[in-house]
């Protein structure tokens, strides 16, 4: 699995998401409590690129289009079916490194 740095730690704030593109890819970054959750910011509902201003409950988060929940641990939708990319996080001293998306050639 490769990572890249996304972020600096002193860049995101408590329970509220950074959106950062990975690779073209929309990736919203949560600190929650000092615990850092990452997901597409597509949800697979509808598509909407709108994850990242969601409502958070806990560490679900509710998209603000169609009210679907996912869990930002698993990406499973709580109230409804599909399930969202969920990305590995990880921290070396300041930088914050999310899994590097899959080509979508491979």
């Amino acid at each position: 699995m490769e990572f890249v740095k996304a972020a600096r730690r002193s860049d995101l704030r408590n329970r509220r998401a950074t959106l950062i593109k990975v690779d073209g890819e929309e990736i919203a970054l949560w600190l929650i409590d000092g615990k850092m959750y990452a997901i597409g910011n597509v949800c697979p509902h509808q598509h909407f690129s709108l994850l990242h201003q969601g409502t958070l409950d806990g560490i679900l988060v509710t998209c603000p289009m169609h009210g679907w929940t996912f869990s930002l641990a698993d990406g499973h939708s709580i109230n409804g079916s599909g399930r969202a990319k969920i990305y590995q996080v990880k921290v070396e001293g300041e930088d914050v490194l999310v899994e590097k998306p899959e080509s979508r050639w491979s």
